[in-house]
């Protein structure tokens, strides 16, 4: 018994020290440390313990991944994703951001896979979203709705589902239901200049120019730098003189 009782206190203090080394490695990591992050992980991760059952690596090497992402380290964070669905397979986390970050890549064909692999776990708002990126990206528009509408169905306050459906919408030339849809997502997210200053293009687009120049000017309002902004602005001003 005492050496049982000595055994579990091993494991225990190990347990708490490999926690101690993630919560300090995940603090490098928020410090923008990413390669002091890195070389902590390495310290911890031992390979052969992916498959062992409470095994810390899915934590370490999902930190790991994103490491790597930031550095540009793209290869190797694809790796540590792929690690990391293989030993939590019930996790929808990996294939999301992998599917990001293959689409950051232009691999929209593998980014598609990842995420139909993912939603076969779990049917995440989020892998809709990117399935609507990716639809986007190819312009295939009236699909990137679908995915953009299944994945707010799911989740009501996703408003970079709703300013991406709205985007899509002003490229369908629908220009009432992008207004729609980016009011949704100003409502949710009323500080967001890219989303004001595509209301204000909605409402442009409509011929309603005082509502865009009143949008407008809240956006440049909230980044008198956005060139961007301040360009919409002084064309709808120009309208409204005329």
């Amino acid at each position: 018994m005492k050496k049982t009782g000595v055994l579990i206190a091993t494991i225990l203090l190990s347990a708490h020290a490999l926690l101690a080394s993630y919560q300090e490695a995940l603090k490098l990591f928020e410090q923008k440390d990413y390669k002091g992050s890195l070389k902590m992980i390495a310290d911890e991760l031992v390979t052969s313990d992916d498959t062992r059952p409470g095994s810390p690596n899915y934590n370490l090497r999902y930190l790991a991944a994103h490491n790597h992402w930031k550095l540009g380290n793209s290869k190797s964070a694809m790796d540590h994703f792929t690690r990391c669905i293989a030993i939590k397979k019930d996790a929808v986390d990996p294939y999301i951001d992998l599917a990001l970050l293959q689409i950051e890549l232009k691999k929209y064909g593998d980014a598609e896979a990842s995420a139909r692999r993912g939603l076969e776990v779990k049917q995440s708002p989020l892998l809709f979203y990117i399935l609507g990126i990716i639809s986007l990206k190819r312009e295939n528009f009236w699909k990137a709705k679908e995915m953009f509408e299944k994945a707010n169905s799911l989740h009501p306050e996703l408003y970079y589902s709703y300013n991406a459906l709205g985007i899509t919408l002003m490229r369908l030339k629908k220009y009432s239901e992008a207004n729609t849809a980016f009011s949704a997502a100003y409502a949710i997210r009323p500080k967001s200049i890219e989303i004001i200053n595509n209301l204000g293009m909605s409402y442009e687009k409509l011929g309603k120019n005082k509502e865009a120049y009143d949008y407008y000017k809240k956006a440049v309002a909230l980044d008198e730098k956005n060139s961007v902004v301040a360009s919409n602005l002084d064309r709808i001003k120009d309208k409204l003189k005329d």
